[in-house]
């Protein structure tokens, strides 16, 4: 599969449960009314006049039901909506999808429900801003919707997955799962058959199961929920502009508070206006005003069919609370004696105040659950965010929480994503996060990208919420650095399990080497045309250091017709202990993969005697910043398997990929050289046969064979190592190697060689031991 899970997941609601086009037929059916139901035991023929009855399910045709046809996306999206009663906007006619049209005569019918759906957050359409109406569902794809639906996506991640090869590796958690839920079963002939297309009669008896389990408001909430902070209101000013209140901030300082407020004046004439000169003042709730001093950055005019951001700033010499309620605008005629003033506008600002690190919302309006949606407040757009995962990383001693967040472009035109960012917040303190991503980062209309935050706190904290803040600024005149904070109006709780490696990527249970894995849709880390698999997981004892020594192999595949560049990828395993061991990714010499071929990129362990795992969860990340040559940076999780390490080798058959190494024979003897001063050499004859994947390149920094030559009590007398490329390489047929210089004391009788595969990396070399030659 190409698709990620959340496509997958799309895919499976786009088709499990099928309304089909007949639904608005008059009159109640039954099972009855359709000729080729008339077979159906009396148990399965009550399923279908349930469905039929309620209006989930109708006939293809007159008088036929359609028992063993095909359903699509747009068929699957009217039953879900049904089923899970998500609300839907009858009303609509223009989707978000590109291939999605009310004037679609085959599907244009489902546009409200598959827009709902994505309201819901349980689809993100099939790619590239499309959803892929008439497309098919398989078995295992209805069984991961089914399963997500019902909130049971975590369990059926952490459910041991079916060892059958009709269920892809991803997917075999979900089969395991929906199996013992009775939402689907095993064929005839005892196998899933999860790739196969999913037929209506599958679909009706499963999502009969699912509406008798599914409980209203099981599923989470921040599903089905949009964060809406108040719109800002405009107040007329003479001139022709209007003004809005976008923020205001009140923060306690050592004299007593700072308070600054942001408002957005917009110019929709068609000419260049002035800016007014009208003081801003602030209103506390005993009736005193405070007239605030204008950035010297701000703007002076504003050009036509335009807007400008200004900012205010002000200090209040007051040791006790101060509660701010109004913005006031002033026209202060100084012409006259005494002065005249008049209010031109009076913005009550009471529920946006934001007291800095001390600010707390407290109104459940604006606080969303984990995944809920969001817009930005103040800014006028068609972008929309969620958090999707949240990973848990360590820069020294202190905790980073790494939030991915999900934009997407739900407009019409291209739009960049505005400059905010996330605070973690915790009793008490805050702690302002930054966007991982540097640069601009710009949607085209009905496009998706993920963006992360980093968030680091204190050793001991433990989070509560996520705000979401807007940088300000002000700059006194005078000054050239302006000064910078941070206000907001909404925010998010963490996910359900507190908020520690909770993410939406595939997990697909029990990994088969050398498959293709599934990533995260939408993730700029892997290339569509790159295919990622996992070819090696050795764990072996390292004596010589007293742990042992872990070695991932992974195979990448350019499947275009262009250059690819080797992805900057970490690859971390967690054994059954919980403790997780970073991987330290070789040095490699390579930066590009040429179309048609593929390289091998190989990850370092060092993991504790102690650990007595046989399989570890690996979660392939995108490293985010910071990295260069393996040296990792925050990371994001694009996904996760379970994977069982492989056997130790014998000599005969010995695994390097893309290698294969038999060595058939061997013979190790004795020499004494005199001259020019008493020394010795150990001499080895062998005889090699060496195999590769011919669809591999393979370049000098490459593993090598590393030949170790050791006494009876294990100590090293020597070694060497030899490549499988360039000078010197390894090479099918009889090739002698030798360790000379020994000293007389380090001649011994009993010696053996011990074979290792060495791999350079940042760190250090990694030897996976292999075999002894005795």
């Amino acid at each position: 599969m190409k698709k990620s899970l959340s496509v997958i997941v799309s895919s499976a609601m786009a088709v499990t449960l099928f309304a089909s086009v007949a639904l608005g037929a008059t009159g109640a059916k039954s099972s009855a009314d359709f000729s080729d139901l008339n077979g159906l035991d009396a148990g399965t023929k009550a399923k279908f006049d349930a469905m039929i009855s309620a209006g989930i399910f109708d006939g293809v045709s007159n008088g036929v039901f359609g028992l063993h046809d095909k359903m699509n996306r747009a068929q699957f999206a009217k039953v879900a909506a049904l089923i899970f009663g998500l609300k839907v906007n009858s009303t609509l006619q223009v989707s978000s999808f590109s291939d999605v049209s009310s004037s679609d005569p085959a599907n244009g019918y489902a546009l409200p429900y598959i827009e709902a759906l994505k309201a819901a957050n349980l689809t993100d359409g099939f790619g590239q801003g499309t959803y892929n109406p008439a497309g098919e569902v398989t078995k295992e794809q209805l069984a991961a919707f089914l399963l997500r639906g019902l909130n049971k996506d975590a369990q059926a991640k952490g459910t041991t997955g079916v060892n059958d090869n009709t269920v892809s590796s991803w997917a075999k958690g979900y089969a395991a799962l929906a199996i013992q839920l009775n939402l689907l079963s095993n064929q005839a002939d005892g196998t899933f058959g999860g790739t196969q297309p999913a037929t209506r009669d599958l679909l009706v008896t499963s999502s009969y199961a699912a509406k008798q389990q599914f409980v209203p408001g099981s599923i989470p909430s921040g599903q089905h929920s949009e964060i809406h902070a108040e719109d800002l209101k405009a107040y007329s000013l003479p001139g022709g502009s209007q003004a809005q209140v976008k923020s205001v901030l009140q923060e306690k300082t050592t004299d007593g508070w700072r308070v600054g407020t942001v408002v957005k004046l917009t110019n929709s004439s068609n000419s260049t206006i002035r800016v007014p000169d009208y003081e801003l003042r602030v209103r506390t709730s005993d009736g005193t005003d405070y007239t605030l001093v204008p950035s010297a950055s701000n703007a002076r005019s504003i050009l036509p069919q335009s807007d400008v951001t200004l900012s205010y700033m002000t200090d209040i010499n007051v040791k006790s609370d101060v509660s701010l309620t109004d913005v006031l605008w002033i026209d202060v005629d100084t012409k006259v004696y005494p002065k005249q003033e008049t209010l031109l506008a009076d913005s009550p600002v009471g529920s946006i105040v934001w007291r800095g690190n001390d600010a707390v919302i407290n109104d459940a309006s604006l606080m969303g659950e984990w995944g809920a949606t969001f817009s930005i407040p103040g800014v006028t757009s068609s972008l929309k965010y969620s958090a999707t995962s949240l990973s848990k990383q360590f820069s020294g001693q202190s905790p980073t929480y790494i939030v991915q967040v999900k934009v997407q472009n739900s407009g019409s035109y291209a739009e960049t994503i505005p400059d905010f960012t996330l605070s973690g917040k915790s009793n008490g303190q805050s702690f302002i996060g930054k966007r991982v991503e540097e640069s601009p980062i710009t949607l085209n209309a009905g496009e998706q990208k993920y963006i992360h935050f980093a968030v680091t706190t204190e050793a001991s904290t433990q989070l509560n919420a996520f705000y979401v803040l807007t940088p300000e600024s002000f700059l006194k005149q005078g000054q050239t650095t302006p000064l910078q904070y941070y206000t907001g109006r909404i925010g998010f709780g963490l996910p359900a399990n507190g908020g520690t490696e909770t993410s939406t990527v595939p997990s697909g249970g029990n990994y088969t080497f050398g498959t293709p894995m599934v990533f995260e849709q939408g993730n700029e880390f892997i290339n569509p045309n790159l295919a990622v698999s996992l070819e090696e997981l050795h764990v072996t004892n390292n004596e010589e250091t007293g742990n042992k020594t872990g070695l991932a192999k992974f195979k990448l595949v350019n499947k275009g017709d262009k250059p690819i560049p080797v992805p900057a990828l970490a690859a971390d395993l967690t054994g059954k202990d919980g403790f997780t061991y970073t991987g330290s990714r070789q040095t490699l010499g390579t930066s590009d993969i040429a179309p048609g071929t593929g390289v091998v990129v190989s990850y370092g362990y060092t993991i504790p005697s102690t650990d007595q795992s046989d399989q570890y969860k690996l979660n392939v990340q995108g490293v985010l910043a910071g990295a260069s040559q393996g040296q990792t940076g925050y990371k994001s999780t694009i996904a996760s398997y379970t994977v069982s390490t492989q056997s130790d080798n014998d000599h005969n058959n010995v695994s390097l990929y893309p290698f294969k190494l038999n060595i058939k024979s061997w013979t190790l003897s004795q020499l004494t050289i005199t001259t020019p001063s008493l020394s010795y050499s150990y001499k080895l004859n062998l005889d090699l046969d060496i195999t590769r994947d011919p669809e591999v390149l393979v370049d000098n920094n490459f593993s090598k064979l590393k030949f170790e030559l050791v006494d009876g009590s294990g100590s090293s007398l020597g070694s060497s190592s030899f490549p499988f490329s360039g000078t010197n390489r390894l090479v099918s047929g009889t090739q002698s190697l030798s360790f000379s210089n020994l000293t007389q004391n380090q001649v011994q009788n009993n010696v053996s060689i011990r074979v290792y595969e060495s791999v350079t990396t940042p760190n250090g070399e990694m030897d996976r031991f292999i075999t002894e030659l005795k």
